[in-house]
Parts: structure tokens; C-alpha cells; sequence
């Protein structure tokens, strides 16, 4: 028997979008069992991130591990949570770069929302947080009313791009059991999308400096060096253009992003 033979090879995806987007829904969904909570009635949530392991779904033994992050909101409507939100990514940024980096992003979207949100956390995590390093897709939710839910990436794709929100692959999905057809062909669209664009190594988060607890520890007391400063003025930049935030939220966020 070989050395490898028997290994568990672990894929890490993480899940993105805004508060009531359908995330841990989606996530059973995936699970085809409630691994996740849900509820309207939920506490908001304020812890960092929730790690799910998936139950096996593909023939060669790959571990898919789902971490699921806190909600994003309106970066000018709730600006607190929205930095509690940035805090949060960048420490499961860093987590799993310890552990080996990201495999896919899922960007989980319900119909109807305003599309300026919706390109702010699409820039956020993929082109400031991962640099365009990471495969990106994108799961649509609440479809069960269309006859064809592939039909609303029909009629929006196009207007998606025109924002710049460009994936490399899409599922439109219900995650509501009662409707057993259009669930299982959901299951099994969003399993495929996964099993296709998770990408075979790991990527690292393409910004973010690689230094020890001690040292980001006392950085914060000494203040930024000249190099650092450097890097916190483009991320400012960076969340200014790709995200359209104000001066002052860009230069908080870009703060928290450097010294979380």
C-alpha cells in the first residue's frame, strides 16, 4: 500500500453574501441534510465564522470543508456591522491560509436584491481579499417560482456583467424541500458547480502580509512601517474604487484589514 494511497484530500470553500441571502440554507442544501441553522428569528450573528464539513459527495474521497461567514450588509447603511463583517473575513482569511489556502469562493445571492450591494461584496472578496486568485461562482437563490430557474440568469446575467460581477460559473437554485424536483436538480447543479471549479491547490489570500501573532502584535503599538503604510494606502484605494466606499470607511476598513 502506498504512502497516499487512502489520504483524505480536503477542498475549503467559502460562502459569501449579505444577511437573509439564503447562505445556511444553501449550505444544507449542499449537506442534503441541516447541518446549518436557519431562521428569520436568529440572533445576528457575531462570531468570526462557522466551519461545516460536508458529508462526501464525489467518487474520489475529497473533503469538502464550507466556511460560512458572517453577513455583509450595506457598507453606508450599517458601517459598524459592515466592519465587523471585514474583521471577521480576514481572520478566516488568515486561518485558512495557515492551514493551506482557499479552494472556491460561492458568492450567494436571493433574486431581487439591489445590485449595488451586490457588486461592493463581490469586489471585496474577490478582487481586494483574494486578488483574482480564487475561482469564483456564483449560487442564485428563492428561484422556486420560476418555471425554469435557469432562466433568471437569462435575464440578468448580462446586466451582472454590465457591473462588472463576472463568475466562472452559476447555479440557480431553491432550497425549499417542498419543491422535490427543482430541489434535487438545485442539489445537484450547486454539488456539480463545486465539483468542477473547486481548484486543485489551494490558494493563499493574495495581499495579506505573512508575519507572526507577536509581531502583527506589536505593530499595533509601534505603528505601521513605511512598507506597511504602503500596502494599507492601495488596499484604501482599492476598496474606494472596486467598492465604491467613502474615503473614511475605505481607510477604516483598510485599517482593520491590516492590523486584524
Amino acid at each position: 500500500m502506498s504512502r497516499n494511497e487512502g489520504a483524505v484530500h480536503t477542498k475549503n470553500i467559502v460562502i459569501f453574501g449579505a444577511m437573509g441571502a439564503g447562505k445556511s440554507s444553501l449550505i444544507n442544501l449542499i449537506a442534503d441534510q441541516t447541518i446549518a441553522k436557519t431562521g428569520s428569528n436568529l440572533k445576528r450573528c457575531t462570531l468570526t465564522w462557522t466551519k461545516y464539513p460536508l458529508p462526501r459527495f464525489t467518487d474520489d474521497g475529497t473533503q469538502y470543508n464550507i466556511f460560512d461567514t458572517m453577513g455583509i450588509e450595506n457598507p453606508e447603511i450599517e458601517p459598524r456591522e459592515y466592519r465587523q463583517s471585514i474583521k471577521n473575513a480576514s481572520r478566516l482569511l488568515r486561518e485558512l491560509d495557515a492551514c493551506g489556502g482557499t479552494n472556491l469562493l460561492v458568492y450567494c445571492i436571493k433574486k431581487g436584491r439591489d445590485n449595488s450591494a451586490l457588486r461592493s461584496n463581490y469586489q471585496l472578496f474577490r478582487e481586494v481579499l483574494y486578488q483574482r486568485r480564487v475561482p469564483i461562482v456564483m449560487v442564485v437563490t428563492c428561484l422556486e417560482e420560476e418555471n425554469v430557474m435557469e432562466r433568471w440568469w437569462d435575464r440578468n446575467h448580462a446586466m451582472l456583467e454590465k457591473d462588472q460581477i463576472i463568475v466562472d460559473g452559476h447555479a440557480c437554485v431553491t432550497t425549499l424541500k417542498d419543491e422535490d424536483v427543482k430541489y434535487k436538480a438545485s442539489r445537484q447543479a450547486v454539488r456539480e458547480l463545486i465539483r468542477q471549479y473547486a481548484a486543485v491547490i489551494p490558494v493563499s489570500g493574495g495581499w495579506k502580509p505573512q508575519e507572526g501573532k507577536v509581531k502583527a502584535f506589536m505593530r499595533r503599538f509601534r505603528g505601521p512601517e513605511p512598507k506597511d503604510k504602503k500596502l494599507q494606502d492601495k488596499l484604501q484605494k482599492e476598496l474606494k474604487d472596486q467598492c465604491g466606499m467613502e474615503t473614511k470607511l475605505a481607510s477604516d476598513v483598510a485599517k482593520t484589514l491590516m492590523y486584524t
